[in-house]
């Protein structure tokens, strides 16, 4: 090819300025308040109390991906913080609000006072931009923007915290979601608290009319005594033993109010020989019991396999997934949690009684005689990606996921609702009474969120978890029955939580009177003009993080009931829509992937072609000086290449990304993992694609390794807060922008080079770097496993994380991924990731005979050579912790070990990437100290041994200075 062929044409000028997003950006800032939003679970955002949706977006970001996207970069860091609401009234004159904020995060521990005290000002969200403020703001708005308020487009709204904000700061928003209960939330979020007046009374009002009403049908399935009500009912499915027909109650543990592994409350079982029913007492440890003789943690199941406590036989998880799809699992009451109503009160457990099941069977016959309720809910779960394990234990319909008193008590607050309906109707203008009415819905659909079978007990509160405390539909081996009618609890409590949602909502946005249009369509077909937006901020579906139709399932039957005839056009499917819905979702492809083709393939490229078609839509509707802001949130390369590609494929050229530290460590569905820690703001415009002529790679590949290297480089010197794995998400950015300005880049031979290619050269520029300088010379030198073992620990900084990406750095050092489980034991599987072994999971146990050594262990401690440089070390931490200093010492000087580069090499390795928690930390420290330290004489530098828990020093594994622009 001749050179001009690789020449590409200039873009079309902007009219507009620079925009705020294209320059630095006060990141760390926003972080710190992102992390302040999410860390009291109580003071969140209101929509995030009002219904459940997954995903959403903290305000921080989503105001800085709005005012960035639409402000000239001619604004200031503190002006903008200022208008995000982060406006400290106690700062000091001669510091910006982004040093204040550091240091004031520092510091928060040795506050007096309340913590916005502390940081002199109130949660961001709770803030907005006043009077002269706003209007300057708008001002300056509107001279970027041609003297107009740019219309803000998010079209995968979901939860709605994007366009929440966007119609706070009165731009005009546009919100589009294909889902109907995110459309639904999106009215709720959006339109009605700007419905006039203040709702908050009527709401309430009509809420207590229909519990009043379903308590009085009610009651009677609820048997109580004057001395005592009842709040939850604790059940454990049951499966029958296949060696003594013992009724077994499946549960992992059997606390019910849990203080310390050996304090608290708990039900113990009984069983006889002359029952096949297990009886249960109530105990208290360790008053009535000591844990050395009834240990409640023990309990009956336990990774699917049960246990009969009866006999002791074993219950293989096929013979209970086999009981479940064959009969449906039984479930048997255990406990239930009351409140005391004599003299001496408080909240208690007791064993169930004969009148509780009384109750309980009253409704199975109610359920069963009435035709519509034996009817209710009687539609097929699909097979998908998360309810596939609903079908494995017998929930095949979606009224299995409910017990027949459970769903008597939703149908009867449905029916109440029902009444109510024309009523509210009767007496109210349209808009207030779908208001309310839409409100009324979403305290049903919290009660049902809190009383299904897939509910569970939390004994550490104690209190009942929501179905959704994970994004799945993970099975409950037991779970907790929510008495709805209770005064106090219940439904007044659901009630209560809507009504303060509603309130929230209302005070924040009431006062807006900025233009709002909700649409429920596909995003990749838009009812709008061509060109009619100038911004988009979009929170794209993450690849296959959250199978969103799936589990919105869950709430469609029961808002489609509730809602379907006043919005009816929500509600037309018998179900929410799979085949539009931008996830790649692998179970679509179950009975077309084949030897060829994966259904983890065919998956990935659904995902890819509908995420191009969203981004071509996007195109279309974006105005030629607009600008498209996606907020992405994934560390799996897969995915950023999928998205990339699809950016790309649209006609979009990346400008700038910045990284926000986002995600809490303590949500469930990260717990354990090294999850991705930032939200990336990628910005990109409209790119001129007529005279696009390839680049070669060779150019663009050596562009892409310096720009990753220099964004890494730029994160660690300018003392950001980020672990090493955002370090390489954040040099993505850069990576893409260099190789959307380039698009197509092709090989000497003309091939296509994909985004993942780059994306890979980003990681092992990255990955050069952090080696550089966080290493000790000689470690490059060592062979590759070893190499592999030493920077997983370095790059992800965590023991466990995913698999691709585990996979991906086994490609970059040159060894077969699966070879290092299956022949070096190095890692092992779980839920799909993968987990670093130590030294004890690799070594055989010297102080055994040979013969009785495990033979699982691939290392020998008593070899006198080594395959890799790591079976060497692990070997000698071995010696060391089992046979003590001396033996070690000979152990080491019998292999040379004083005066191998690689076990040295490989040995200090260790001592600065693993966490100083970890086993082999400190045996190698103990290892490199006295006599054995002598003969290794390692030059170490006294970092390498400082207090991880010393607030005044950095953790290890993490960069954790500050870092804001200029």
């Amino acid at each position: 090819m001749s050179d001009e062929q690789f020449n590409h044409g200039e873009a079309d000028e902007q009219t507009r300025p620079r925009l705020k997003i294209e320059d630095n950006l006060p990141i760390r800032t926003v972080g710190i308040e992102t992390q302040r939003e999410r860390n009291n679970y109580s003071d969140l955002p209101p929509q995030n109390y009002l219904h459940v949706w997954w995903a959403r977006r903290p305000t921080p970001a989503s105001r800085l991906g709005i005012l960035a996207s639409v402000l000239p970069d001619s604004v200031d860091d503190d002006t903008l913080l200022r208008w995000m609401g982060i406006d400290p009234d106690n700062k000091s004159p001669e510091k910006s609000i982004s040093d204040h904020v550091r240091q004031k995060r520092k510091t928060k521990e040795d506050r007096d006072g309340f913590v916005y005290e502390h940081y002199g000002y109130r949660k961001s969200y709770k803030n907005l931009p006043e009077g002269d403020e706003k209007e300057k703001l708008h001002e300056t708005v509107r001279e970027t923007w041609d003297g107009e308020l740019p219309t803000i487009l998010d079209a995968t709204a979901g939860g709605g915290s994007i366009p929440f904000e966007s119609v706070r700061y009165e731009f005009p928003t546009i919100a589009n979601e294909l889902n109907p209960v995110a459309s639904v939330i999106l009215k709720a979020v959006l339109e009605h608290p700007r419905v006039d007046g203040d709702l908050s009374d009527d709401i309430r009002r009509w809420g207590e009319k229909i519990n009043e009403q379903a308590r009085s049908e009610l009651d009677e399935y609820f048997p109580s005594t004057s001395d005592e009500k009842p709040l939850e009912y604790l059940w454990a499915h049951t499966a029958t033993c296949p060696d003594c027909g013992l009724e077994v109650p499946l549960s992992p543990n059997w606390w019910l109010d849990k203080d310390s592994g050996s304090e608290g409350v708990a039900a113990r079982l009984n069983t006889t020989s002359d029952s096949d029913q297990v009886e249960f007492e109530i105990v208290e440890l360790p008053t009535d019991v000591e844990k050395s003789e009834y240990n409640p943690t023990d309990g009956t199941v336990s990774r699917g396999s049960g246990t009969c406590p009866r006999c002791g036989v074993a219950i293989e998880g096929d013979e209970i997934k086999e009981q479940a799809q064959t009969d449906g699992l039984g479930y048997q009451l255990y406990a239930i949690h009351y409140e005391d109503l004599s003299k001496n009160g408080g909240r208690h457990f007791r064993a169930p009684r004969k009148d509780d099941m009384q109750g309980f069977e009253k409704a199975k016959i109610a359920v069963k005689n009435d035709p519509e309720l034996a009817n209710l809910l009687n539609i097929e779960i699909p097979n998908g990606e998360e309810t596939e394990r609903t079908g494995r234990y017998g929930i095949d319909e979606w009224r299995d996921m409910y017990s027949p008193r459970q769903l008597l008590v939703h149908y009867t607050y449905w029916q109440a609702f029902e009444e109510a309906k024309s009523e509210i109707i009767e007496e109210y203008a349209e808009p207030v009474a779908y208001a309310i009415m839409t409100y009324l819905s979403f305290a049903a659909d919290k009660g049902i969120d809190y009383n299904n079978r897939m509910s569970s007990w939390d004994s550490t509160r104690p209190k009942v978890r929501n179905t959704f405390d994970r994004h799945d539909f993970s099975f409950k081996w037991s779970f907790a029955e929510s008495r709805l009618t209770a005064e106090g609890l219940g439904y007044d409590w659901v009630l209560d939580n809507t009504v303060g949602a509603y309130e929230d909502l209302h005070e924040l946005s009431g006062e807006s009177d900025a233009p709002i249009d909700v649409l429920q369509e596909d995003a990749a077909d838009l009812s709008l003009d061509s060109e009619e937006v100038q911004a988009i901020v979009l929170d794209p579906p993450y690849y296959d993080n959250v199978m969103y139709s799936e589990l919105s399932d869950f709430f469609y039957l029961w808002l489609k009931k509730y809602l379907g005839d006043m919005y009816p056009s929500f509600f037309q499917q018998e179900l929410t829509d799979k085949h539009n819905e931008a996830v790649a979702n692998q179970s679509k492809f179950k009975d077309v992937a084949s030897e060829d083709t994966s259904k983890r393939e065919l998956a990935k490229q659904d995902y890819e072609d509908k995420m191009t078609d969203i981004f071509e839509e996007m195109y279309r509707v974006l105005d030629k000086d607009g600008v498209f802001t996606l907020m992405f949130t994934h560390k799996k390369t897969e995915a950023w290449d999928t998205l990339t590609k699809a950016l790309i494929n649209a006609g979009f050229s990346v400008r700038s990304t910045h990284p926000i530290s986002t995600e809490s460590r303590l949500s469930l569905h990260q717990a354990g993992k090294n999850a991705a820690e930032s939200t990336i703001l990628l910005s990109s415009e409209k790119r001129d694609t007529t005279d696009e002529r390839p680049t070669l790679w060779d150019d663009v590949k050596r562009e892409t390794r310096r720009a990753a290297r220099d964004r890494a480089k730029e994160l660690d010197e300018h003392e950001s807060e980020f672990s090493k794995v955002d370090m390489v998400l954040a040099s993505f950015g850069p990576t893409l922008r260099v190789f959307t300005e380039n698009y197509p880049v092709v090989d000497e031979e003309g091939n296509e080079i994909t985004p993942k290619v780059a994306l890979d050269e980003a990681r092992d520029a990255v990955t050069g770097y952090l080696n550089d300088k966080y290493l000790n010379t000689g470690i490059e030198d060592v062979d590759p496993r070893t190499e592999w073992y030493i920077h997983a620990w370095l790059m992800f900084e965590a023991q466990r994380f995913p698999y691709d990406e585990a996979r991906r750095h086994a490609i970059n050092v040159g060894v077969d991924l699966d070879d290092l489980k299956r022949s070096h034991r190095l890692w092992r599987k779980r839920s799909g990731d993968v987990v670093l072994r130590p030294s004890e999971d690799r070594v055989q146990n010297i102080n055994k005979k040979p013969e009785d050594r495990s033979s699982r262990k691939p290392v020998d401690p008593e070899a006198l050579s080594f395959t890799t440089a790591l079976d060497k070390v692990h070997a000698a931490l071995h010696v060391y912790d089992k046979q003590g200093a001396t033996e070690a010492w000979n152990w080491m000087n019998q292999r040379n070990c004083g005066s191998d580069p690689e076990f040295k090499a490989t040995l200090e390795a260790l001592l600065r990437v693993l966490p100083h928690d970890h086993d082999d930390w400190e045996i190698a420290q103990n290892l490199a100290a006295g006599d054995t330290g002598d003969m290794l004489d390692l030059d170490l530098d006294a970092d390498i041994f400082r207090d991880e828990d010393d607030e005044n020093e950095d953790k290890q594994g993490k960069i954790t200075d500050d870092y804001t622009s200029d």
